[in-house]
């Protein structure tokens, strides 16, 4: 198994307190399944650091937390905000998800409203960058 796959399915498990998540690229946003969180692994850089051939990799992963807008609990920049509250404070607890990676940082968070017929909802996505290690060639052992 890859490691981008073990590091997603350490990621899912922890966020899976928050709220159902897919961890893959497929759409998520159901609006009967709100709220819901997807995750996915779009890019990766690679660099050897040793003579031994091991490398760094540093991938961009991607948590995307949907709410639907809700007046009752405040404004949807203030339920993004929550959402985002408790997407990095699961990841932050996670620590390094039993060593499948070295770091994880965040690097970026932006917010979108979302509107689709009768459904009012919001998306708030965080950018995290993962660290990790493997052998060249070998990202598996």
């Amino acid at each position: 198994m890859h490691p981008r796959t073990r590091i997603r399915a350490a990621i899912a498990a922890a966020l899976g307190a928050v709220a159902p998540v897919t961890a893959n690229r497929d759409d998520p946003l159901q609006p009967d399944a709100l709220p819901c969180i997807g995750l996915f692994t779009p890019d990766e850089a690679i660099q050897e650091i040793t003579m031994g051939r091991r490398q760094t990799r540093r991938m961009d992963l991607y948590v995307d937390g949907y709410v639907r807008a809700d007046t009752s609990a405040g404004g949807l920049d203030d339920q993004l905000d929550a959402m985002a509250l408790r997407i990095e404070q699961a990841i932050a607890a996670g620590g390094r998800f039993g060593g499948v990676l070295d770091r994880i940082e965040l690097v970026r968070t932006v917010t979108d409203r979302l509107t689709s017929g009768e459904l009012k909802a919001g998306v708030t996505r965080l950018q995290f960058v993962v660290t990790y290690q493997t052998g060249f060639g070998q990202p598996n052992a």
